[in-house]
């Protein structure tokens, strides 16, 4: 999928451009007549925006408490901790701490405690959590990770197709987390297997991704769905062959992987704290759209960290390749996980609320901050240009 430009796809409702950005020249005329500098005729513009709270004080949060996995799919959540940008966005009166865990559903039962503010998690147990608690606890505030799923199968027993899955014992990370949606979607929808727990014939097991290479080395599962480094480090290992990347089994050839969630009442008590770690979301978004690669060893840095142990360069790159990162925050996605989840009995409802569940506001405002800061830039590197050219055209006269 083709990078876009400014971190965001275009259609997401409530998206805005500044005057700033799409006039810089303009802006920067009229703000002079008026006598206005700069930064004040931005603060202008931005009138409308959340008011940024005194952080640490008169009741606000001294700590913002942030879930990811140790996935590649997590990649912006890894950068970020890793060298320190979402503390730098949100400004030293907040401490940012970081929680990881090994599959989505843990990472909502944090959110439903009270233990994590913002999270990097798929879209499955996005919904299954703003479903189970009617709508009270999970907002979705931005997109983050696109693809990056892997179908492989056991390279002892040559499982090497879609069609050898029916009748095996096929592993998920945990149960109900995206990976076991789709893959439960699959075996029965499109390949018309019974699973075992309604007497069938194929066996869906659900166990963390690092137990899973176990189950392949022992030669005790016939395939499995996983996520991104996990499929790269099973094939550099070679225990497995590569069946299908899950991208390619979808009909527009890609989907949400990785969503940005906040709890409800933090997002709605503290908007401008939560716009400014979504500025720092974009950023690295953007830079993970123009040259991911550059960011292997930060990755594999952090995972270090993490798990105690780093992966081959190999195998970090070669999840990037098959991983790609957007903002965009991919309800069409959400509406087809639903549908999915709804088929094979997890998700529990009869509708999906999109307006509820995704707020767009801190994302609007943290796009149009950054973009008008830039359209301001170049207006200046363009006055500057200008400025140049006539000087030297004046002296050429004299």
């Amino acid at each position: 999928m083709p990078a876009v430009s400014n971190g965001r796809s275009p259609g997401i409702p409530g998206t805005y451009t500044p005057v700033a950005l799409a006039f810089p020249l303009l802006f920067k005329k009229i703000a002079r007549q008026a006598g206005m500098p700069i930064l004040l005729s931005l603060s202008i513009i931005f009138c409308g925006c959340a008011s940024e709270p005194k952080i640490g004080v008169n009741g606000e949060p001294v700590e913002m408490r942030v879930g990811y996995f140790p996935n590649v799919t997590h990649a912006q959540a890894l950068i970020g901790m890793q060298r320190g940008d979402f503390q730098k966005s949100v400004g030293p009166e907040v401490k940012v701490t970081g929680q990881t865990f090994n599959a989505g559903p843990a990472v909502i039962e944090a959110v439903y405690a009270g233990h994590v503010d913002i999270a990097y998690v798929g879209p499955s147990p996005i919904l299954n959590g703003f479903i189970q608690s009617k709508g009270e606890e999970v907002r979705v505030i931005a997109g983050s990770a696109i693809n990056g799923v892997m179908v492989v199968g056991n390279k002892k027993r040559g499982i090497a197709k879609l069609q050898q899955l029916k009748g095996g014992r096929v592993a998920t990370p945990q149960y109900a987390n995206t990976q076991d949606i789709s893959a439960r979607y699959y075996l029965t929808h499109d390949l018309g297997a019974t699973l075992s727990s309604k007497g069938g014939e194929t066996d869906l097991i659900p166990i963390p991704n690092p137990d899973i290479e176990t189950l392949f080395a022992k030669n005790q599962i016939d395939a499995a769905w996983v996520p991104e480094p996990w499929g790269s480090r099973l094939l550099h290992k070679d225990l497995v062959l590569l069946v299908a990347e899950e991208k390619d089994l979808w009909p527009e050839g890609a989907f949400a992987n990785t969503s940005v969630i906040a709890r409800r009442a933090f997002v709605e008590k503290h908007p401008a704290l939560v716009q400014r770690f979504l500025e720092a979301h974009i950023r690295l978004t953007r830079e993970l759209q123009h040259d991911p690669q550059r960011f292997a060893v930060t990755i594999n840095d952090e995972l270090k960290r993490i798990t105690t142990k780093s992966l081959p360069i190999e195998v970090v790159t070669g999840a990037l390749q098959r991983t790609g990162f957007d903002i965009d925050p991919a309800i069409r996605s959400f509406e087809r996980f639903f549908k999915m989840g709804k088929e094979v009995g997890i998700i529990k409802a009869d509708q999906l609320d999109t307006a509820t569940l995704f707020v767009s506001g801190p994302l609007d405002r943290a796009l149009a901050k950054l973009d008008a800061a830039q359209g301001v830039s170049q207006g200046q590197l363009i006055d500057e240009i200008s400025t140049s050219t006539s000087e030297t055209s004046a002296g050429l006269e004299q």
